[in-house]
């Protein structure tokens, strides 16, 4: 559905993009994940035709330098940031569905597809943030177009509704539509994807699907064990019998990196030797943290 060939995009002696080859395949869902600055907005907008650029976009078909407008048709686009005019829900669909020449019946469902119908009379300036991220759903929904383009769509929504924008997306995608977001997050990574493209400093540094990528940074979340004084040394005898190393912290708290998966164990085997946890807390390492992490583990292994 979407052939991306050798692309490359420079704002000044900034290159922002650096020889991007990749592909979505009709019906997939496809992550691009990387840091802030990684290349990924710069490349949605360039398959929008928004930016120019050096190397070959088709979609469905059509190379978007010759075919903008034909493209565009084919691509719903939410931005990361909505803005909108302080029109109600209703009027702005409607605007931009005339704009589309899109009947009001169509309106109507894209406003019912998106759980706007309860706040159809609200003006814009109203609306929650996770509401306005699907009233631009409802707005990318109205030509009914094939592909979602979704750059980093829930990075200003707190985790509930996050959690909720992200299921209204995965349904789209049941219902056949192609799908390439943004993201610097690995959970929706993992419950949204059907594949991630990694992004770093303009470039591809892995294609992979999400299981694989997680075996491919083997470090990925913090957790900050509170622990009594007089009971680190036998702490820090757990941990590095379970093979992790302990960083103490000036208060005497520990910070052990681990999996996801392995972080449980590790609070169990500390209770089970009688180490006493007075409190701990779980930190998601920052995307940056795990993009050196993977081209470091890339880089040992000769890739």
């Amino acid at each position: 559905m979407i052939k991306i060939n050798d692309v490359s995009k420079c704002f000044g002696s900034l290159r922002a993009l650096d020889g991007v080859s990749t592909s979505v395949e009709r019906g997939e869902a496809v992550a691009l994940l990387g840091p802030n600055g990684a290349g990924k907005s710069t490349l949605i907008k360039c398959l929008l035709g928004v930016l120019d650029f050096t190397g070959e976009i088709i979609v469905d078909g059509l190379g978007v330098r010759d075919n903008s407008k034909l493209t565009k048709a084919l691509m719903g686009y939410v931005p990361q940031e909505p803005a909108f005019y302080d029109m109600t829900v209703l009027e702005l669909v409607g605007f931009f569905g005339s704009l589309r020449n899109v009947k009001r019946e169509r309106i109507m469902e894209a406003i019912e597809l998106t759980g706007l119908t309860e706040h159809a009379g609200k003006h814009c300036s109203a609306l929650s943030g996770g509401m306005k991220q699907r009233l631009s759903f409802a707005i990318a929904m109205l030509s009914d177009a094939p592909i979602l383009l979704l750059d980093e769509p829930t990075s200003n929504l707190d985790a509930f509704v996050r959690t909720d924008f992200l299921r209204l997306i995965r349904d789209f995608k049941e219902n056949g539509k192609t799908i390439l977001f943004s993201s610097h997050r690995l959970d929706e990574v993992e419950f949204l994807a059907d594949r991630v493209v990694v992004m770093n400093s303009g470039r591809i540094v892995l294609e992979c699907s999400p299981h694989d990528l997680t075996k491919q940074i083997e470090h990925k979340t913090r957790i900050h064990l509170e622990i009594p004084s007089s009971s680190l040394p036998a702490a820090d005898s757990v941990i590095r019998e379970l093979g992790y190393e302990a960083v103490t912290l000036n208060c005497g708290d520990l910070i052990v990196e681990t999996s996801v998966e392995n972080k449980m164990g590790l609070l169990s085997a500390l209770i089970r030797r009688n180490v006493p946890v007075t409190d701990f807390k779980v930190e998601e390492i920052s995307m940056e943290e795990l993009m050196l992490a993977l081209v470091s583990e890339r880089g040992n292994d000769g890739h």
